[in-house]
């Protein structure tokens, strides 16, 4: 009998897809399910780039490219990049992948030896810890506060033991699962605090397009040539060009590491679908007016959850997102009150109530759980319906 690794043996299936997985086989049984679980727009993806993937086929684009991705499509997010982001940036110094959560896989596996250690503001994202202990190293959480709007503050870090074998951090702005964005000057703070340790710095920006009440996401690679070269830039066009299912991602960092991340890619997966590739220069010339539009629609959305939660007090608290599509809800005083826990909250309410949500404890903090309104208004009315009842019915 063939016997697993124990890296595999170790590795946690991710909950959001668990539990989106146990959605769908409620609804096979013909239940009315309403899933605010999964992490994914509900708008078509535009007509441009599905024009731009199909000119890459008519074209022939069908066979192997450069492992670091076709250099005409490097350069128009090069261009897309030093426009939005604020930042020079050169075609090879990007590396496309198969979405950006296999851009932090490379980066991790180039950067993280067994035994080290990577600081991760927490709650995070749930594949981060997964990602390093993959490479053999451990996840140091540091605490995002809700008294903070889960923003970054180091001043809570400061009296924190921090191992002499940390090497890096990973952070996230637009937040998820929070929907906290970062300011520019939380993320000076950040990278000065983190080059006093000589840290490299991980930003997943897979969210910098979907920002709420005039916030302007700010790059951490745009503060400066020194900050520059210690961080990798992570992004990707699946949340902001509704391309989840294309698997288009990237990273940005210095030449030596694109190199050595291209080598691994071209070692596992060989490169980026061909006539995706194709497709990313659509995106990046993308109108703005379309995923501005589409922002629009979440803002009222989030709208919508404010007014809903609000009159929901007396059982929770949140802190207003101000970017993404989340919002992460403090249950404590439902939970205090029925003996519970985040975990065994969510699997109740999809039983009882046919609505999926994510527990806190997913993401690294227990009380809580993260609702996705990147779904329909119509079902978003219901669905809180539902919530409001289960809430409230003892």
């Amino acid at each position: 009998m063939m016997r697993l690794s124990e890296r595999v043996q170790s590795l946690k299936p991710s909950v959001t897809m668990e539990i989106t997985a146990q959605a769908q086989a409620l609804r096979k049984e013909g239940k009315d399910v309403i899933s605010l679980a999964a992490g994914e727009p509900d708008f078509n993806t535009p007509d441009e780039i599905l024009k731009g993937m199909m000119e890459g086929i008519e074209k022939g684009l069908t066979r192997y490219t450069p492992a670091s991705g076709f250099l005409q499509v490097r350069e128009s997010i090069a261009k897309m990049v030093q426009e939005q982001n604020g930042f020079e940036v050169s075609p090879d110094e990007i590396l496309l992948t198969v979405g950006a959560k296999h851009a932090i896989y490379l980066a991790i596996q180039c950067l993280v030896e067994p035994g080290d250690v990577v600081l991760l503001p927490t709650p995070a994202w749930v594949s981060y810890p997964s990602i390093v202990e993959l490479a053999g190293g451990s996840v140091l959480p540091l605490p995002l506060l809700e008294e903070d709007g889960f923003r970054i503050n180091v001043e809570r870090w400061k009296n924190l033991p921090i191992p002499d074998n940390a090497k890096g951090i990973i952070i996230n702005s637009p937040n998820n699962p929070t929907g906290a964005s970062y300011t520019g000057e939380d993320l000076k703070r950040l990278a000065g605090w983190a080059m006093q340790r000589d840290l490299w710095i991980m930003s997943d920006e897979i969210y910098e397009n979907i920002t709420y009440d005039n916030h302007e996401h700010v790059s951490v690679a745009a503060l400066g040539p020194e900050v520059r070269n210690h961080t990798i830039t992570i992004s990707g066009f699946s949340k902001s060009r509704c391309m989840t299912g294309w698997r288009f991602g990237w990273a940005i960092a210095d030449k030596k590491l694109i190199k050595a991340m291209s080598s691994l890619q071209s070692q596992c997966n060989s490169h980026m679908t061909s006539f995706v590739q194709w497709a990313g220069i659509a995106a990046a010339e993308l109108d703005p007016a379309i995923t501005e539009k589409m922002v629009a629609a979440f803002d009222s959305r989030r709208n919508y959850c404010c007014e809903r939660l609000d009159k929901l007090s007396d059982h929770c608290r949140y802190v207003r997102p101000t970017g993404a599509f989340y919002f992460f809800v403090n249950l404590e005083p439902w939970l205090k009150k029925h003996h519970s826990n985040d975990v065994e909250f969510c699997r109740r309410l999809l039983n009882d109530q046919l609505v999926g949500v994510v527990p806190g404890s997913a993401f690294g903090q227990s009380g809580y759980i993260r609702i996705s309104y990147a779904t329909s208004q119509e079902k978003l009315e219901a669905a809180f319906d539902r919530i409001e009842a289960f809430l409230t019915q003892n």
